[in-house]
């Protein structure tokens, strides 16, 4: 390390221009960086609950539905004025480019036909509306038509007549964002104070996620603001604050030049790693910087300084960010595209970041004028900070049991919240209560049949099997079924137009609604729906071939408390009553399902990411310090850290969800740094020859100083995300920096408080060989000898 350092030191002015080259590359890809929330990136691919969902996606649609709801503020939506919005607002939709036509539900839409007895036995299909009622007999003649017919009412207009919902499904030729605009750009026009115009949907809350998600071009400037403040507080010189930010600076550069490269957008994950990348980035300058401080103080040499403070901290830097690039390196073992690339991400910039801090800061550093005597001085005046250090060793080592005694009951105390903790991924809770999607969705369940998708499909080993009564009538059961419970709503399939049909050509006769027992005949209905209608007439619920069909419904909740236990018993029913009949049955598709699979994915891969991390972390700690028990020790502190992180969630009634069960992974990776550092800085005064108590004192006034420090800056970079207003962020913000606190309070006690009571062998590196036990003893009897004297 000494030899590459003096390399790195006599060819200074080149190796800072290579590292500002290779970011000068890196750059011109920062232009292929975009952001992008894609639909497919945040869910589990692997579960079955998404792939069903996927799969009626890409048979059916209903992957970027948008609703629409038009709620009358006085009276009803049949006037005039509110059928003319409800008209034009479909019509508009209908021009839109990525629009499925056919999957347009709108009591105005050209697609929605009625189904009524027609002259000769047969039946007239006709589109509800053939434009804008304009006379009070036009107006009562659809309000007729709308409460006689049962896919209308309850679904399409809400039961007391004072709602209308226009349902919206797109292909991928718009994103998220594009459709989002397209839609407040149509309904724009249409607003005033007699009607109130809500949003929902997969892709309106998407949008309203990007937008968000986009608020970080303002927070990081903020974040660097707030480090670099800590970094002048740790040094109180402009130099010190500065090239931290510099160096950290760089490595998000490349971390997101790296991005570019590869093709990788940017979304509400990856978004937030340049504030961690930032913040780990510096905090690794930072204990260079204080080493080098030191070293100065002690040579006042700058070159030799830099040498002195590389050599000493290079090693470890080293160690610690592989260790940190390792943990946040087993995200990408999760089974959600947005989770790998966050990781990926992670991984690339500590690495990036280690290469910088090996090259640009120590030939940057070199290259800078030496500290002036004042600002040597600044820095190492005695401050708040170094009393408080002071104290906090003497607490440590005069009663270093009582310290983990409190560890302990901190520990059991937070454990108990551990059981308290409830895992849900709604998507709406993502956003505020005050939020205005929050306030629209609310609006829209308490009016109309709700806003979470839940979606059933039905696959038959044949073509024609979906005509079959028995299917059919299974079908309808299964309708039955999910329409008794309160929270569900909006449930349509092909066996309600089959109904309508029979019901048709039995002059309207409503013992008729049901589906008849003659395939044939059902098989002629279609026939003639078709011939009216077209062939994709009813393409939104059964394939072309009758051989796959979906039955589609909506949702006033997709949390977990209700979406488990009423899938299972759709499960259970649909197992009962399609048993023996040629199709199968895949439930769960839609948002109810996939909220249940995220949650099944968080459990399960949080506790194996909890034992990646950790047994990344005590194999590299332990081949490092060739001590498993020394792994041991490095863990300990940061698994203090969870169980609290975890403990606070289940008293504080936080949910556990995708962005929680990140954050242990962050917390956990950035506390082994502290760790490592904190250890190899009492092995190194115990080599130099100072006794067990005075290493412990030493570390804590040098390196206790830097993780102070560094893990300030991290803390308080991640607090101004809860500024976004973003739950999300908030939730990230707040948990991050106390995870990270809390490991940093964890190695500047229980490691110090361990290692005076166990006195472990691998510490045992002093120049004379001796073991702790000897150290310890020597420090004991020198003290003795003095009180004496």
């Amino acid at each position: 390390m000494e030899r590459y350092v003096r390399f790195v030191v006599r060819h200074r002015v080149a190796v800072i221009i290579t590292v500002l080259l290779v970011t000068a590359a890196l750059a011109t890809q920062l232009r292929y960086l975009h952001l992008e929330i894609r639909r497919r990136a945040n869910l589990p691919e692997g579960h079955p609950y998404v792939q069903i969902q996927n799969r009626i996606s890409d048979l059916f649609g209903g992957e970027a539905v948008a609703i629409i709801g038009v709620v009358a503020n006085r009276g009803d939506i049949f006037t005039v004025a509110t059928l003319g919005r409800i008209w034009r607002i479909t019509q508009e939709l209908l021009d839109t480019p990525g629009v499925v036509e056919r999957g347009l539900l709108s009591i105005a839409s050209p697609y929605v036909k009625a189904v009524v007895p027609g002259a000769d036995g047969m039946m007239d299909i006709h589109p509800l509306m053939d434009g804008p009622p304009t006379t009070a007999e036009e107006i009562d003649r659809l309000r007729h038509a709308i409460q006689e017919d049962k896919l209308f009412r309850g679904n399409l207009v809400s039961a007391d007549g004072t709602a209308a919902v226009i349902v919206a499904d797109f292909d991928d030729r718009l994103t998220d964002v594009a459709i989002a605009k397209r839609i407040n750009e149509i309904i724009e026009p249409e607003r005033d104070p007699t009607v109130t115009i809500a949003l929902a949907g997969a892709p309106i809350l998407r949008a309203e996620l990007a937008r968000y998600t986009a608020m970080i071009g303002i927070l990081f400037p903020i974040a660097v603001l707030v480090i670099g403040l800590v970094h002048y507080e740790a040094f109180r010189t402009l130099q010190a604050m500065f090239l931290p930010l510099v160096t950290a600076l760089l490595s998000v550069v490349w971390a997101l030049g790296i991005m570019g490269l590869v093709g990788e957008p940017m979304d509400t994950w990856s978004a937030i790693t340049p504030v961690v990348i930032l913040a780990v980035a510096a905090g690794h300058a930072v204990q260079i910087l204080k080493r080098y401080y030191e070293e100065y103080a002690r040579l006042g040499d700058s070159n030799e300084a830099v040498v002195r403070s590389m050599t000493a901290v290079g090693p470890v830097m080293l160690i610690a960010g592989l260790i940190a690039s390792a943990g946040f390196g087993s995200l990408m073992t999760f089974g959600i595209t947005s989770v790998r690339v966050f990781g990926l991400l992670l991984a690339s910039g500590i690495l990036s970041a280690l290469v910088i801090e090996m090259t640009f800061t120590p030939a940057c550093r070199s290259l800078l004028p030496a500290p002036k005597l004042r600002e040597i001085r600044r820095e190492g005046q005695t401050r708040w900070l170094d009393r408080l250090l002071e104290g906090l060793a003497g607490l440590v080592i005069a009663q270093p049991r009582t310290v983990l005694g409190v560890g302990v009951f901190v520990i059991f105390i937070a454990a108990i919240g551990t059981f308290r903790i409830e895992v849900d991924n709604s998507f709406r809770t993502l956003f505020p209560a005050s939020s205005h999607v929050r306030k629209d969705d609310a609006l829209l369940n308490e009016k109309l049949p709700g806003t979470a998708s839940l979606r059933i499909l039905i696959e038959g080993n044949r073509e024609n099997v979906i005509q079959q009564p028995e299917v059919l009538k299974a079908m309808s059961d299964l309708e039955a079924f999910m329409e008794k419970d309160p929270n569900l709503g909006g449930v349509t399939s092909i066996t309600d137009h089959v109904k309508r049909m029979h019901q048709a050509m039995n002059n309207g006769d409503p013992a008729f609604y049901a589906i008849p027992d003659n395939p044939r005949l059902i098989a002629q209905y279609l026939l003639l729906y078709s011939a009216s209608t077209g062939p994709d007439g009813l393409s939104a619920f059964v394939d072309s071939t009758y051989q796959r069909a979906v039955i589609r419904g909506l949702s006033k909740t997709d949390v977990a408390d209700f979406a488990r236990p009423f899938l299972d018993r759709l499960q259970r029913f649909a197992a009962t009553r399609f048993d023996g009949l040629p199709v199968t049955v895949g439930i769960a598709g839609g948002a109810l399902g996939v909220q249940i699979a995220m949650n099944d994915v968080v459990v399960r891969e949080k506790i194996m990411n909890m034992l990646q991390v950790g047994g990344t972390i005590l194999v590299f700690s332990a081949i490092v310090f060739r001590s498993l028990v020394g792994g041991g020790i490095v863990l300990l502190p940061l698994v203090l850290a969870l169980v609290v992180n975890l403990g606070i969630m289940g008293w504080s009634h936080t949910w556990l969800d995708m962005t929680t069960a990140a954050i242990s992974a962050m917390g956990i990776s950035i506390g082994a740094d502290f760790a490592i550092y904190f250890l190899f800085r009492v092995r190194e005064e115990i080599a130099a020859g100072a006794p067990l108590e005075d290493a412990i004192r030493a570390t804590l006034h040098s390196s206790g100083k830097a993780i102070f420090f560094v893990s300030s800056a991290v803390a308080l970079g991640y607090m101004v995300l809860p500024f976004a207003g973003f739950s999300v962020w908030t939730r990230l913000g707040i948990l991050t920096a106390t995870i990270i606190s809390v490991s940093a309070l964890g190695v500047l006690t229980i490691i110090p408080s361990l290692v005076l009571i166990g006195q472990p062998r691998f510490l045992a590196r002093a120049a004379d060989g001796s073991s702790l036990g000897e150290l310890r003893a020597r420090s004991a009897a020198g003290a003795v000898r003095s009180a004496s004297r």
